[in-house]
């Protein structure tokens, strides 16, 4: 059975391609055939399939989706994500937590797990608003700058 997975950036589809699985594939089969065609993770696609609005786990028949024509798509956001003098850009499944790209971010730099746990994520600049890392990333247009900063004080004088 062939099945089309669209491939998502900034609400737009760039990409897409079809993979020949068996009738009876899992979204966990179809994503491990489809990301190096993709050029992405195995783990970054298989936490973000969509068809028909509805997110699929990794366990979910494709066949329910594929043999009524409905493509699988995979959606990802533009961050930019700044560290000291160092900038990547990066895109990421929108079902990704913000704690994850904080994750991703120290691995990224290279920073040490002891020292990881001491940085949080602000958005639009180092003294931005914190991000709530329990917090989905969701579906924004354009790419996000975010830092990875030690904390500041607090408002009022706490800590």
């Amino acid at each position: 059975m062939k099945v089309q997975v669209d491939l998502e950036e900034s609400t737009k589809v760039i990409s897409s391609v079809e993979v020949d699985v068996a009738p009876d594939a899992s979204v966990g089969v179809v994503a491990s055939e489809a990301a190096p065609k993709l050029g992405i993770d195995v783990e970054e696609i298989t936490a973000d399939l969509y068809a028909n609005g509805k997110r699929l786990g990794p366990g979910t028949l494709v066949s329910d989706y594929s043999a009524k024509g409905i493509p699988l798509r995979h959606r990802r956001d533009c961050v930019e994500l700044h560290f000291e003098s160092d900038i990547v850009t990066h895109h990421f499944p929108v079902s990704w937590t913000w704690g994850r790209v904080h994750l991703w971010a120290c691995k990224r730099f290279d920073v040490p797990h002891d020292a990881c746990a001491n940085l949080e994520l602000r958005e639009g600049s180092s003294t931005g608003p914190a991000l709530n890392e329990g917090a989905e990333l969701g579906v924004f247009t354009g790419c996000k700058g975010v830092w990875l900063v030690k904390p500041g004080p607090e408002p009022n004088g706490g800590r």
